[in-house]
């Protein structure tokens, strides 16, 4: 029985296109690198950056959108049309724009971690938060959804929606059939934490201050705790991501939920005093992402049988496998 897709013969294994059907995780980090870092250059090479070449201040969410866009959606698309072809491309752009799912994981997706971080900060500041945000339920929507750069819905269209379809429309959702779940969530996380190291060093990006190249001990400092806490997130992402029928969308409007939820420009700050205001979030993603492990031994609503998507080149062991029954 051929290993190719029914219908389709498998590309040359001499060819590029044949390399890429091979490793398409490999290919698909090694664009998603050039591409993205590539990109980052005219930010590092501005006054935003640590070395000034160009003195100009370049805003730098129509960089992040970009660097989404064709740092990580591209070679998620890239690398599907080489190992499925048109149809593993239409199967992926369906999963990107999947919205019919239950109205309970929107409600999750934007609402559930402001949720556990109020209810989390309760033991340090009573029901004062809660309190103050009963007052001012308006700023859920005039700042927390709708808060320009620093609300849910903007960033969610410019950056998080194509940074999710490659994160987790194709590097997890191709792991996870080869590895599982947890697994798939545990090998991305580094990789989701490495590709933010540029911007570590542009000012007003990631925390970002005073870009300077003697950050360097600090922003590895950085680095290395956000890999340890990215396997929190993705593990999080992977369960909310399978639990709504591989919807990249539900996934994405989280994250962008969780940057506005634990950032420092949102209405976390206005309800929580002081640097709990961001600890709190993270703290809550850490222990949300070890219950989901727990109670769903690890399968984080995992149905490999289900799945709708094509038979293709699933990891880095080579050509097509078998559906997993």
């Amino acid at each position: 029985m051929s290993t190719a897709t029914e219908g389709r013969q498998p590309p040359n294994s001499s060819s590029l296109r044949g390399m890429v059907a091979r490793h398409p995780v490999t290919a698909f980090l090694i664009m998603a690198f050039v591409f993205g870092w590539g990109g980052m250059l005219p930010l590092l090479l501005s006054e935003n950056g640590p070395v000034t070449v160009v003195a100009i201040e370049l805003p730098w969410m129509p960089f992040a959108a970009i660097l989404s866009i064709f740092g990580l959606a591209l070679p998620a698309f890239l690398v599907t049309a080489a190992t499925d072809g048109k149809e593993g491309v239409r199967e992926l752009l369906s999963r990107i724009l999947r919205w019919r799912v239950g109205v309970h994981w929107y409600l999750l997706a934007l609402f559930g971690l402001l949720v556990a971080t109020l209810l989390g900060a309760v033991p340090f500041f009573g029901l004062g938060p809660l309190e103050d945000l009963a007052q001012k339920w308006e700023l859920l929507f005039t700042l927390y959804l709708w808060g320009g750069l620093w609300g849910v819905l903007v960033p969610f269209v410019l950056v998080n929606l194509w940074e999710e379809t490659g994160w987790t429309g194709f590097m997890q959702h191709t792991l996870q059939k080869r590895h599982g779940p947890l697994l798939a969530s545990v090998i991305v996380a580094p990789f989701f934490a490495l590709i933010h190291l540029p911007a570590l060093f542009v000012s007003g990006w990631l925390g970002g201050k005073d870009a300077s190249l003697s950050q360097w001990p600090s922003a590895l400092f950085q680095l290395g705790i956000t890999a340890v806490f990215a396997m929190f997130i993705r593990v999080l992402i992977m369960w909310l991501y399978n639990g709504s029928g591989g919807s990249v969308l539900i996934v994405a409007l989280f994250h962008s939920a969780f940057n506005a939820t634990s950032g420092s420009e949102n209405i976390t700050p206005i309800l929580i005093p002081g640097s709990a205001a961001s600890l709190i979030p993270i703290a809550a993603v850490a222990v949300i992402a070890v219950l989901l492990v727990v109670f769903t031994r690890g399968r984080l609503a995992y149905k490999p049988g289900h799945s709708a998507a094509p038979r293709v080149a699933e990891a880095e062991g080579g050509a097509a496998q078998p559906k997993v029954q």
